[in-house]
């Protein structure tokens, strides 16, 4: 099997007051798996988006088996290098969040990426031959039929997937690609991956999950503030996660990341604000929302049955499930962001809640981040003041003075460096997740429900995370966590329960670990 190499050489991109790449150097080789690790904001996704030609570095130079494919250094921008066309490698991205056509069905969105640049004629019996069989190599479900408006998370994913590896890529870069992939679903693909690699295929994987990365990738390469650090050689599969995070964030991070792994597996479970409360205390106080006997009857889903728990003020719950075994639908009612027919109760401060919609929770004195932080918590075509003015101020977007001072005054507080006048799309995940969180606590909610709010998140930007919510709860709030079992991580909360096969267990603490009882 031959190898072929990618070398991307003093790769810089800058923005209009910032660096998001200065000068990264990294090679990337068919057969292999190599991942992109940094803190949100290192510039992994720039670099990504560099390699699979969405947008045009300031400088550097990008070669493939030594023949320059584009080089910045011309003025005006970039140019094509000594390499022939017919040479060029197949780049190919899968996104956190892909564009499809909604309208079209998974086979027609194939048909458009396959034949992109081309007017080709096609047989549509062979061309969805071809997709069942990439389809039974990398063994997924997926009806290739159906419209893409109609496929939930996952599906949506393997139909992005399979548009892009239609085209026959040479390399495949996968941005936070298991994030909604159930534990089952995440393992099949982790096994296709290595067989990909087997074929030939070289993979760029971008994740925030170190224990993933180890276990799955050959190479490791670390980005720090738009320059790579290092590159790890995980032939192994043994890289250190105390290493890999030194390098990311410093010593002292790497030190505290690892007391904390000390004190996990010595105590059996995740530390926990005050699980062991006692009933007379929460007796005490406030009951802020109540949940009561919730359930769903949708063909094909995994319904709700008899959910019920409820939140107290000055208190973290966390809901945690399979992206698809539950979680999601209990989302979108609690949220009344495309809630489904369902029975039960939903209380808010002792009053019953006849409809629930963000609208009604809003005026109740509820924040809400949605898993969908890109599509429904913000949108790439808003600015940043924006996105933060709507809620903290209640005056939609009236652009004076205040509002913009307003705006300005949440980005400082969260100590990050871009403009109020820059396009939401320039934030990495990271820094979006803070924004939208500074924004619904700067109403200082009484009830606060996130969903899925570690996805995309370093270590770093996790514990940032942990600590506002347990100064929220400090003052008071009610903070209600949906988490997917994709997310790791999150230790700070008063109760824990899980939701499986529709129906919600309380967890309790045992010198074994965290079990689950009905």
């Amino acid at each position: 099997m031959k190898v072929h190499e990618l070398c991307c050489t003093d790769i810089c991109k800058h923005f209009s007051h910032k660096k998001a790449l200065d000068g990264a150097t990294i090679s990337f080789r068919t057969g292999s798996i190599h991942a992109l690790l940094g803190e949100n904001g290192a510039g992994k996704s720039t670099l990504a988006h560099i390699i699979s030609g969405f947008i045009t570095p300031t400088s550097g130079i990008i070669s493939y088996d030594g023949a320059i494919i584009s080089d910045s250094a011309a003025v005006g921008g970039i140019s094509r290098g000594s390499a022939s066309p017919k040479n060029f490698p197949r780049i190919f991205m899968v996104h956190q969040n892909p564009k499809l056509a909604e309208d079209f069905s998974v086979w027609q969105n194939a048909l458009l990426a396959a034949q992109k640049d081309s007017l080709k004629p096609f047989r549509k019996k062979a061309f969805i031959a071809y997709l069942e069989k990439i389809r039974t190599d990398w063994n997924f479900a997926l009806d290739l039929k159906r419209k893409i408006n109609s496929l939930n998370d996952a599906e949506r994913f393997y139909a992005a997937l399979l548009c892009r590896l239609a085209g026959k890529p040479d390399f495949l870069i996968l941005d936070e690609p298991v994030a909604v992939l159930d534990a089952t679903q995440r393992q099949a693909f982790f096994d296709s991956l290595k067989r990909a690699r087997q074929n030939a295929l070289g993979i760029i994987y971008i994740s925030h999950n170190l224990e993933e990365t180890i276990k799955l990738c050959d190479y490791i390469s670390i980005l720090r503030k738009g320059v790579c650090k290092a590159t790890l050689d995980n032939s192994g599969y043994d890289a250190s996660e105390k290493e890999i995070l030194q390098i990311m964030f410093g010593n002292a991070l790497s030190e505290e990341h690892e007391q904390k792994q000390a004190q996990a597996e010595n105590c059996g479970v995740a530390s926990a604000v005050s699980l062991n409360c006692s009933a007379e205390e929460k007796n005490a106080r406030q009951k802020v929302f109540a949940v009561k006997d919730i359930a769903t009857s949708i063909k094909n889903k995994k319904n709700l049955s008899g959910v019920s728990f409820e939140c107290c003020a000055g208190e973290i719950t966390v809901i945690k499930g399979e992206k698809n075994g539950g979680i999601a639908l209990l989302e979108n009612i609690l949220t009344g962001i495309d809630a489904p027919s369902y029975s039960g109760s939903i209380e808010l401060c002792g009053q019953k809640l006849e409809r629930v919609t963000p609208s009604v929770l809003r005026k109740s004195m509820v924040g809400i981040v949605s898993s969908k932080k890109y599509t429904i918590s913000s949108s790439p075509n808003l600015t940043i003041k924006e996105l933060l003015l709507p809620f903290a101020q209640n005056k939609g977007l009236v652009h004076s003075q205040k509002d913009a001072d307003d705006a300005q005054k949440i980005v400082k507080s969260e100590n990050i460096d871009i403009s109020i006048d820059e396009p939401v799309l320039n934030l990495s995940g990271g820094m979006l997740q803070r924004l939208i969180l500074a924004r619904e606590l700067a109403v200082k909610p009484k009830l606060l429900i996130l969903a899925d709010p570690l996805y995309g998140l370093d270590y770093k930007t996790v514990r940032y995370l942990q600590g506002r919510l347990a100064e929220a709860a400090a003052q008071g709030t009610s903070v209600l966590v949906l988490m997917t079992d994709a997310d790791d991580g999150f230790t700070e909360y008063d109760c824990i329960f899980e939701l499986k096969d529709g129906k919600l267990c309380k967890a309790e603490k045992t010198a074994k670990g965290t079990a689950y009882e009905s």
